[in-house]
């Protein structure tokens, strides 16, 4: 965004001065050929002025240059950062999906684990009922602080990408903010 607006003053200051000098140029001219009294200092100043157009209009080149160089590195820098901060998000949330899937796949194993200890439960008495008892106990609770880790971890991964949405969209606004300062603090006040 930068970048264009600096082509756009670019090519408007061109444009522009070109007019101007040429408009100059015209006049000293003409006062050179109406045989002025001192022509020799009017095409003196002319030359001067062409010198110092020719100056500003490289000047202009170089800065834009520099700005196109510039602009590239840094957009480069920026897909680079965004792009490692979302491969580790989505590596992390892919992570996540499998280990759901394996979860998933468990979930099958301690039903059955569940339904054969209300099943032996009632065909053993005693202590073999009270360690069957323990043993399927200590399933579902294990089966249920996996199930909330991994609700847990998932619910931070979405707001690990969430927040790196918001960063990303509040970095964007810097960007443009910055943009928009530099170009009112490099506009040249008149003379």
């Amino acid at each position: 965004m930068l970048r264009d607006k600096f082509r756009e003053f670019s090519r408007d200051t061109s444009s522009i001065g070109q007019e101007r000098v040429d408009g100059v140029n015209g006049l000293a001219d003409a006062l050179i050929a109406a045989g002025h009294s001192e022509n020799a200092t009017v095409a003196e100043w002319k030359d001067g002025l062409n010198e110092a157009w020719a100056d500003l209009l490289e000047l202009i080149d170089t800065r834009s240059q520099m700005l196109a160089a510039s602009y590239e590195l840094h957009r480069f820098y920026h897909d680079a950062r965004e792009t490692l901060a979302q491969s580790t998000t989505h590596r992390g949330t892919a992570r996540h999906g499998a280990a759901w899937r394996s979860l998933t796949s468990v979930r099958p194993q301690v039903r059955q684990v569940q339904e054969d200890a209300a099943r032996l439960e009632k065909a053993y008495a005693g202590e073999k009922a009270a360690d069957i008892r323990r043993h399927e106990q200590a399933v579902s609770e294990a089966w249920a602080e996996l199930r909330g880790s991994s609700q847990g971890r998932r619910r931070l991964l979405l707001d690990t990408v969430d927040k790196f949405r918001f960063l990303r969209a509040v970095r964007d606004l810097l960007l443009w903010m910055d943009g928009v300062r530099l170009q009112i603090e490099g506009q040249e006040r008149p003379r």
